[in-house]
């Protein structure tokens, strides 16, 4: 509390993480900005009654990281929020939903409580994996229950580089939620049984379509429990060395693409536009190449659906201003946008950028 104290004293009220906040660009009067999330700090600390929209604008955040990269005096704007909802949670005062998805997560090892059975049901016949080998494939929640193409893609263009990788039969889901929730040592024990059983089987490299699984194992695991005995990488990385190393050689596709990218590994985003480059695809940047995340992690869309709905459209709106789909690199950027769309009665074009690739290697 008090380095942390001590670090918000040091805000300049420059207000430059006001205009990066997709909340605040999304509501009217300035009412949820990143200034005054920590602000409360102290007050979560004392145990006192917040208002309302102090209480809210803890949760309305996504920990998108957006504030961070623009803070003159490097406050560490997340961090500070996971605290005050560490905090919030072990004083009994997190939202009902925060606290059904994080036991979902601990009890049945993905947010919706999915049927673990059905984990694989991605799964098909002309799919070449192993039973046992020293590269796994991670597939990740969204992917497994919402978005199956990206992991057929991505298993059809290693096996064409002649990689027959392993699936990890208890997979469970990384726990990112539990990360930005503030449930650390929930996600610290949860840690603990994926690193010792992954390395049970052998595995010297997992390979993970997600990029907040790719963050989370690569990042997040060392710090919660320990250095992992197996490297973590995330797709598209594996696939720009193929396609330098000439192992795959994409087929121009006549497109004009926006990029929804992918805020865990934000500071990578020259990697897709490579990947899309080597196809012949043209980009078109969303907000003049700005950071905007999609709205949806971190428990924003479960708790404030509308708001959350809202900022999903500032990317479509954008897009549809200038080219001929979104492309995606995040399984859970497609699972919100596509409800989000749904729910507004909006057309929207989006493809993960693996299953683009796939088409321009192997064909549709």
């Amino acid at each position: 509390m008090y380095r942390f104290q001590e670090i918000i004293d040091s805000c300049i009220y420059c207000k430059k993480c006001w205009d990066v906040c997709p909340v605040n660009m999304v509501t009217d009067g300035n009412r949820f900005t990143p200034q005054g999330k920590i602000e409360s700090l102290a007050k979560i600390v004392a145990g006192e009654e917040l208002s309302k929209d102090e209480y809210d604008n803890i949760y309305l955040s996504t920990r998108c990281g957006a504030c961070d990269d623009v803070c003159p005096v490097d406050i560490p704007i997340t961090d500070i929020i996971q605290y005050e909802r560490q905090l919030l949670a072990q004083q009994g005062r997190e939202p009902a939903k925060t606290t059904a998805i994080s036991q979902n997560i601990i009890e049945h090892n993905s947010p919706g409580a999915k049927d673990p059975s059905k984990r694989f049901d991605w799964v098909t016949d002309d799919l070449d994996i192993a039973e046992s080998s020293e590269i796994a494939y991670m597939a990740g929640c969204w992917v497994s229950y919402s978005q199956p193409d990206i992991a057929r893609a991505t298993i059809r263009l290693l096996n064409h580089a002649g990689i027959r990788p392993m699936i990890l039969k208890d997979e469970k889901c990384c726990g990112l939620f539990l990360v930005d929730n503030g449930h650390l040592e929930q996600v610290a024990e949860h840690a603990k049984k994926f690193v010792d059983y992954i390395e049970s089987l052998g595995v010297k490299k997992v390979i993970a379509s997600c990029p907040g699984c790719y963050m989370v194992l690569g990042k997040e695991y060392p710090k919660l429990y320990r250095e992992l005995n197996f490297e973590v990488e995330h797709s598209l990385n594996v696939f720009k060395d193929m396609i330098a190393n000439g192992t795959l050689k994409p087929k121009k596709l006549d497109l004009a693409v926006s990029v929804r990218d992918a805020c865990p590994i934000r500071e990578s985003k020259a990697v897709p536009r490579s990947i899309l480059e080597s196809m012949g695809v043209e980009v078109k940047e969303l907000f003049e190449a700005k950071q905007v995340c999609c709205g949806g992690p971190a428990g924003l869309k479960p708790n404030f659906p509308e708001i959350a709905n809202n900022i999903a459209m500032l990317s479509v709106k954008d897009y549809k201003d200038k080219a001929d789909m979104l492309a995606s690199y995040c399984p859970f950027c497609m699972h919100h946008m596509e409800g989000a769309c749904e729910s507004k009665n909006e057309e929207m074009e989006m493809k993960d950028i693996s299953v683009l690739l796939a088409e321009s290697v192997l064909g549709k």
